[in-house]
């Protein structure tokens, strides 16, 4: 699989890390191996998108633990906003680096709808699309899961 020029994002509805792919060559006995390591060139944090519902609404009824509609709308709102903002991101991450290639990995409760907001151009590079959250993955193993 060539990995030059390839961008590897790895988001969820908190968090976006974004990678270069850097190649790395070395001579083991008559052999050149070829090596790939991630350089991390964004981290950015969706803090609307980390907070509890409670957090955002107070609670003047008198309510304890339980979700109303007006509750449950401002969460889809609420995470309607996060995933634009992050295909926004995205796009914008695209456009600077101009990569031959992506690799997304997103959680599959929203994969989807980030997919669709993306812009033609990004999803023309999109070779590789994991339904997974890999945020807290180790750097060092986020390549395996897009072989």
């Amino acid at each position: 699989m060539k990995l030059e020029n390839t961008l590897v994002i790895v988001a969820d509805l908190g968090e976006l890390k974004a990678f270069n792919i850097k190649q790395h060559e070395g001579i083991v006995g008559d052999k050149i191996k070829i090596s790939y390591s991630l350089e991390l060139i964004n981290n950015e944090n969706f803090i609307e998108g980390r907070k509890q519902i409670s957090e955002v609404m107070s609670d003047n009824s008198g309510r304890f633990g339980h979700d109303t509609l007006e509750e449950n709308d401002l969460k889809i709102e609420i995470e309607n906003r996060t995933i634009l903002e992050i295909a926004q991101d995205i796009e914008n991450i695209v456009k600077s680096i101009q990569p031959k290639q992506l690799f997304l990995a997103f959680p599959k409760e929203h994969n989807r709808e980030l997919t669709d907001k993306l812009g033609g151009q990004t999803k023309a590079i999109l070779k590789k699309n994991i339904a997974l959250n890999l945020v807290k993955t180790d750097k060092q193993k986020l390549l395996s899961h897009f072989e």
